[in-house]
């Protein structure tokens, strides 16, 4: 009776199993099953991995979509460069011509980006690439803070002959080059002037009070060290030489530190307006 039921169980088992085959995840769309998934979870550089594996098993797959997921996900994962690398491996395209000129241009190769964008308008198959790549140029020169350029290459088109979307974004990147030009600045030369004519002044017209008062402390004591060595021993003196040649140096300084001052600046405040600026791929 024992043996009866048992054999019953294996049975019904084996029938249960032939039902439920076990999962073949090395099937291509299992495969891509997990790649969204893992894409879907936000870890990008696995998801990568999978899809490239996809299309290893399922080479004639690759299609605007995946090789699309597969650059993203190495961007979103930090590395461009690696999406550069397997872009440059890829069959040439209407797509793969557009995101190379768009992973230049992320990695921070903006003439590169540039040329290659300009190289390619020829090629580019429809309007849609087209008006997608002029929006990358443009930013490309908004990244290299040439404003006027910017603002001359989103004027040359025409907004109402696109679409909707598209002249929404150039005037948006139009409109940051424009914030760009008029950013406020500090003359280098103004600057120079200042310390020259009143050491500090120039520190102090960019906005560092504290170089500006150190400047004056140091020059003033050494200026009257030095006179007081003069006074007390004439030409000969050696303490009125040696002070007053630092005092001379640091004169000097002063002037040349203004100028750098103002220049970083300008620097800073170029650097603080570029970081609002959203690298938004079409």
């Amino acid at each position: 009776m024992i043996r009866c039921h048992a054999i019953v169980l294996v049975t019904l088992c084996s029938i249960a199993f032939a039902d439920n085959p076990p999962t073949d995840y090395y099937q291509p769309t299992n495969i891509r099953k997990f790649a969204d998934y893992l894409y879907a979870q936000g870890d990008y550089l696995r998801a990568a991995g999978e899809y490239q594996r996809y299309l290893f098993v399922q080479p004639t797959a690759l299609g605007n979509e995946v090789l699309r997921r597969i650059v993203e996900s190495y961007r979103l994962g930090g590395q461009p460069d690696r999406a550069l690398q397997f872009l440059q491996a890829q069959p040439d395209s209407n797509l793969v011509r557009y995101e190379l000129g768009a992973t230049y241009l992320l990695i921070g190769q903006y003439d590169e980006s540039i040329h290659f964008l300009q190289g390619s308008q020829n090629l580019f198959q429809g309007d849609d690439y087209r008006w997608k790549s002029q929006l990358l140029i443009g930013m490309n020169q908004l990244m290299q803070k040439r404003w006027e350029r910017a603002i001359q290459h989103f004027d040359q088109f025409d907004l109402h002959g696109m679409p909707e979307a598209a002249s929404h974004r150039f005037s948006v990147y139009r409109g940051y080059a424009e914030r760009g030009s008029n950013l406020p600045s500090k003359s280098p030369l103004l600057a120079g002037f200042l310390s020259t004519a009143l050491p500090g002044s120039g520190r102090l017209y960019v906005g560092r009070s504290n170089d500006a008062l150190i400047t004056v402390f140091l020059l003033g004591v050494l200026g009257w060290t030095a006179y007081d060595g003069f006074a007390e021993n004439g030409l000969s003196s050696r303490k009125g030489w040696t002070l007053g040649t630092i005092g001379g140096i640091f004169y000097f300084g002063n002037i040349y530190g203004s100028i750098v001052a103002a220049q970083r600046h300008n620097q800073q405040t170029e650097a603080a307006f570029l970081a609002t600026i959203p690298l938004d791929i079409p």
